[in-house]
């Protein structure tokens, strides 16, 4: 039986359903959370002059779980790793973090035949969406024009030239102040606006678009060779800031309704996971008045747990199978 790591954070309700699906299987998931590694775990690993490993183990204690054969590598969503508390200097918690942070990166070094669901390093690249532009291109997958730029004139030239268009983060998701949480959301950008931003846009990259005025939003979650197609009912809601950006509201005041896209369609973003050596991707994806569909991004590590409750696409079974397969493909190496 083959033991599946799960890097993950203590309210992750992903891998507590997955975990749960896995309970009739013949794989063993033990769960890594982030919060904990520090002051719940003991390793120790050993290498000889050649690089052969000569002693290795990690137990995690608060699980009472010992890895014995490290078969599947699932990196899903960890938080900060907390210290002791007796370590209170700002400059030793940064070390003890960081160190730890280092030893968790090290996993394809820890266990180099371990098959990964998306390996971190091949995560990291499409994280920033810019990289994922060439491949759309490549495979023939329309994005609305774009623009990144820190310079007024160009920005101007931009919204001049397209008229109807929209800004967005391209990764930073927002910040707490006094207590309060605020995310970073599109938003409509227009020339009077860009005129209020004349001094401070070179403070930062700014990332512009060609607004797409939708027909129908979709989010399309690929996991090994299962493909779930949901349309999210943003469009029909009378809120400006919702039909932009449905994560503005919570996702159970959204209509999802199970759904599909030509097959075609749905092969080029498989070729795009395949490019960047990834088995699962979850896309944004949007039909426009025309029925022309243009791919807003691509999320290597996105949430989908949500739509199975609230549409009933067994995507946790997809899941469950993923992992059995490459638990098989570790067990014929």
């Amino acid at each position: 039986m083959a033991d599946i790591l799960i890097i993950t954070s203590k309210d992750d309700i992903h891998t507590d359903a997955v975990i749960q699906a896995l309970a009739s299987s013949k794989l063993n998931p033990i769960r890594l959370n982030s919060e904990s590694l520090i002051q719940q775990s003991q390793y120790a690993y050993s290498w000889d002059q050649t690089g052969q490993l000569s002693q290795g183990h990690l137990s995690l204690l608060d699980s009472l779980r010992e890895i014995q054969d490290l078969g599947v590598i699932w990196w899903r969503k960890p938080n900060d790793f907390q210290p002791f508390p007796e370590v209170q200097d700002p400059w030793a918690v940064k070390y003890c973090q960081q160190e730890t942070e280092s030893l968790i990166f090290s996993l394809p070094g820890l266990f180099p035949k371990a098959q990964w669901v998306n390996n971190y390093y091949n995560i990291r690249i499409p994280s920033h969406r810019i990289n994922q532009i060439p491949v759309a291109k490549d495979l023939g997958i329309l994005i609305p024009p774009t623009i990144v730029t820190n310079d007024y004139e160009a920005a101007c030239d931009f919204v001049r030239f397209h008229q109807d268009c929209i800004v967005k983060p391209m990764r930073y998701s927002g910040f707490l102040h006094q207590d309060q949480q605020y995310g970073c959301y599109t938003r409509l950008i227009n020339l009077e606006l860009l005129q209020g931003l004349k001094d401070s846009i070179r403070l930062a990259p700014v990332f512009i678009q060609k607004r797409i005025h939708k027909k129908a939003e979709y989010r399309v979650t690929l996991i090994g060779e299962k493909h779930f197609v949901c349309r999210i009912g943003a469009e029909a809601i009378q809120d400006q800031d919702i039909q932009l950006d449905w994560r503005v509201t919570d996702p159970d005041k959204l209509v999802h309704c199970p759904d599909a896209l030509p097959d075609d369609y749905i092969q080029k973003l498989y070729g795009m996971l395949n490019v960047f050596g990834l088995n699962f991707g979850a896309f944004d994806i949007i039909r426009d008045d025309d029925d022309q569909l243009y791919f807003i991004e691509l999320n290597p590590n996105g949430q989908w747990y949500w739509i199975e409750l609230l549409t009933g696409l067994p995507m946790v079974q997809a899941m469950v199978e993923l992992l059995e397969q490459l638990a098989d493909r570790y067990i014929s190496l």
